[in-house]
């Protein structure tokens, strides 16, 4: 399924925590210290185990309390930095083909490769504004490397990034995502995460509002039929508008 409303990539709950209930454990913990002193020093064994096995039953209760609570997806997944070799590739792939698309010298292609190397820093910057959610860049899980990922407690987001000065997104970029998340899904299989697996497809563009529509109707669904994910989720955004947003002082 291919979506491309603006809607929260993953939602992370974080429980603030309990002050109150820290400062008064805390206290009884010191009281239950300090009745054991007090009964060894009068001699009354008696009181004196008692408030050990109450102590002991405490530190026991909370220890296999927290053992029992669930371990977050963050805590489980073994994920590695992206290569730089493999980083400069893939920006070399897509700065090759966009300049093969304007009919770009060789010598034109500096400039542009700056261009998409700010192109993706402002799609996901704000992405991260968007969505709140933490999201680590240039990562690779089981050998496959992604422009981002949104590591949620539950839900694994992998984040791609494509920078179009035409009305369509190459089948070639399309298929290497599918294979990609195809491979993180095996791996996750095979590491018995049994966990949510979602791609964002981040588009930055450079064209007219008419060619934005011909770029949204371009991203049908029978474009990602080999897609081992239910849920795709893809985001437009404006070049000229995301460096007026972070870039421009006007």
């Amino acid at each position: 399924m291919v979506e491309t409303e603006n809607k929260p990539v993953v939602e992370i709950n974080r429980p603030p925590a309990n002050y109150p209930l820290m400062v008064i454990g805390g206290f009884v913990f010191l009281c239950l210290v300090a009745a054991i002193v007090l009964a060894a020093q009068a001699a009354a064994w008696p009181i004196m185990i008692t408030v050990v096995f109450a102590l002991v039953a405490a530190i026991a209760y909370i220890y296999f309390k927290s053992m029992s609570r669930p371990v977050g997806l963050e805590n489980r997944l073994e994920w590695l930095p992206a290569l730089t070799e493999v980083q400069k590739q893939n920006f070399a792939l897509e700065v090759e083909s966009i300049a093969a698309t304007l009919q770009l010298d060789p010598w034109q292609t500096t400039e542009l490769f700056t261009a998409y190397v700010v192109a993706e820093d402002l799609a996901l910057r704000q992405v991260q504004q968007k969505y709140s959610a933490p999201m680590i860049r240039h990562l690779q899980v089981g050998g496959t490397p992604f422009d981002a990922l949104i590591i949620g407690r539950d839900e694994l987001v992998c984040v791609e990034v494509a920078f179009v000065v035409g009305p369509d997104v190459r089948q070639e970029k399309i298929d290497s995502m599918m294979k990609k998340l195809g491979t993180v899904k095996r791996f996750l299989a095979a590491q018995k995460l049994d966990t949510g697996l979602k791609l964002l497809i981040i588009v930055v563009t450079q064209l007219t509002p008419e060619e934005v529509e011909q770029l949204r109707s371009s991203l049908r669904k029978d474009r990602f039929l080999d897609s081992p994910v239910d849920f795709i989720d893809i985001e437009l955004f404006d070049f000229e508008d995301l460096q007026r947003m972070y870039v421009s002082e006007n």
